[in-house]
């Protein structure tokens, strides 16, 4: 995608603030060579830059930094990787994601993974955290083959506990698909508007959860994790968490009273699978 492609997304044209809004573009093929997973091609635009550590037993580890230090309305973020056939891909970010109150239009982040036959794929971001009066649309494109192997998780806190944020009017919709092999595989749309703590307060919204999150795992026998990742999930403190798997994938579901919570539950959760433990940026 190029950079008048990025600017010229729908709704952006109306913002008349749209000259300083952030806009980011990370796109980057790995393949395989040598068995080792190294970088065939990588492209970096606006505000989001991509940094790859030193390979690990064969990985390739992708590290995302957003220099704009976060995101606000009528920004827009991309975020494209492809793993040739036999990759093996881990990704995640510096820091937790912010998104900031909208005045105008939305914020808007795009995400596609693409997965060849063989290749293994944790795409691991830390936390999004959303303020008072935040927009955001959010969509999420996984296309992969029937053999590849796919861990994913998405945190999101809304404001910070502990310096006494509470998120009072907010806009946000989410929506995922996942193909295997051209099919559609599963699908999952969600939107929460309004005052949170009053949306979220009822046993059967949240019960007063201030953090909520997903984790898939996509693989050809994702449904043998399913018990260790019970068992993970039945250790977890301060969490509610559930899981069912069907059809070489496997869901669990996140909410929390904070941040803090659901994350040590995923990154237990994370253990059970395979190639999906957190990297080392989660400990920081």
């Amino acid at each position: 995608m190029s950079a008048l492609a990025l600017q010229s997304e729908p709704g952006l044209e109306a913002d008349p603030l749209a000259s300083i809004r952030a806009r980011g573009l990370v796109s980057f093929t790995a393949g395989l060579s040598d068995g080792v997973t190294r970088r065939v091609n990588v492209r970096e635009e606006g505000a989001l830059r991509v940094r790859f550590p030193r390979e690990q037993t064969g990985r390739l580890d992708a590290v995302l930094v957003n220099v704009a230090g976060g995101m606000a309305g009528g920004d827009y973020s991309k975020i494209e990787i492809e793993a040739q056939p036999g990759a093996h891909i881990v990704f995640t970010s510096t820091a937790a994601e912010k998104v900031y109150r909208a005045l105008g239009d939305a914020t808007c982040s795009d995400v596609r993974l693409m997965l060849g036959e063989g290749s293994r794929v944790a795409f691991l971001p830390q936390e999004t955290i959303l303020f008072d009066r935040v927009r955001l649309r959010r969509s999420i494109e996984i296309d992969m083959a029937p053999s590849a192997r796919l861990a994913l998780c998405d945190l999101v806190i809304l404001g910070r506990a502990a310096m006494g944020e509470d998120v009072h009017t907010l806009d946000w919709a989410d929506q995922w698909r996942l193909r295997r092999n051209g099919e559609l595989l599963w699908a999952d749309a969600a939107r929460l508007q309004g005052d949170s703590t009053v949306r979220l307060a009822h046993k059967a919204t949240g019960g007063g959860a201030r953090a909520f999150g997903t984790l898939i795992y996509a693989a050809p026998d994702a449904e043998t994790c399913l018990e260790p990742l019970r068992e993970s999930l039945n250790r977890a403190d301060n969490c509610q968490a559930g899981a069912t798997a069907f059809e070489g994938l496997l869901v669990a579901r996140f909410i929390a009273q904070d941040g803090q919570g659901a994350r040590r539950a995923i990154e237990q959760a994370l253990r059970a699978l395979p190639d999906a433990s957190p990297p080392r940026s989660w400990a920081t």
